[in-house]
């Protein structure tokens, strides 16, 4: 006779600190996320890979292909053999709830930029945090920031976190992949699903030469609430927030983008 378990919490994160629960041969036995995961990554047993495995489903990394520029992904284990024969990671493809996003191996830096220098108006104004959650438009809210810089130093360069994203490139060796253009700010919908799969992110990425892992800190979005404030996430409890001011504030900024280019 089966059974349905009822009022059972679904886990998208771990913490250091977690516990997890693993079938090792013919005992159950608790481990600590952390070993389980550095177990995985060093390949020091099949059982730890196969645990790690569905860890992480739904994180792949991706690259386009040398040979061909065809964009292809991976999940973070097997992306070792590619690296080593010179491909290019261009980020880390989390799926998840119909959404597939490209995060940036690496974002801009470690004192953080300004979203802007001036007063400016974007292409809409979200004021309340329901909305800001179901917001998923980053990109058109990054294009239309860019274009309606009346001047280079409004938010269209790299000092500046609109500019800083439109103008990141991830290629292979032919010049080919993510280029400047196809990436940008993203919503409060992408950083909260960044943020949500933090820890599968920051796994993938440790795989990647030279990527940096998120920090404990606040991220600029590319959602905006009025012509000189803009919405924030804080990567350490999940606090947002809509009211820095967007010329003086100086928050982290991790550009994104999508797979299939």
């Amino acid at each position: 006779m089966a059974k349905q378990l009822n009022n059972v919490n679904v886990v998208t994160t771990l913490n250091d600190t977690d516990k997890l629960i693993i079938n090792q041969g013919n005992s159950i036995k608790q481990v600590a996320a952390s070993t389980l995961i550095a177990s995985a990554k060093t390949g020091a047993t099949s059982a730890a890979k196969s645990d790690i495995y569905g860890m992480m489903d739904g994180v792949f990394i991706m690259w386009h292909r040398s040979t061909d520029d065809f964009p292809l992904m991976v999940r973070p284990t097997e992306w070792t053999q590619y690296q080593n024969a010179g491909e290019v990671a261009e980020g880390v493809v989390v799926v998840e709830g119909g959404h597939a996003l490209v995060v940036a191996p690496t974002e801009a830096s470690a004192n953080g930029i300004p979203w802007s220098s001036a007063d400016m108006k974007g292409d809409s104004y979200i004021t309340d945090r329901l909305t800001a959650i179901n917001d998923w438009n980053g990109r058109q809210h990054t294009s239309a920031a860019i274009a309606a810089s009346t001047d280079a130093a409004t938010c269209a360069t790299v000092d500046y976190a609109p500019g800083f994203c439109n103008l990141y490139s991830r290629t292979n060796k032919n010049g080919k992949g993510l280029t400047a253009g196809r990436w940008w700010l993203p919503s409060v919908g992408e950083l909260l699903m960044m943020y949500a799969n933090r820890t599968k992110i920051e796994y993938a990425l440790s795989f990647i030469k030279g990527s940096t892992p998120f920090v404990r800190n606040w991220y600029w979005a590319s959602s905006e609430s009025s012509a000189t404030v803009a919405w924030f996430l804080y990567f350490n409890d999940g606090y947002l927030y809509g009211w820095h001011n967007k010329g003086k504030f100086r928050g982290r900024v991790r550009p994104v983008s999508a797979f299939l280019y």
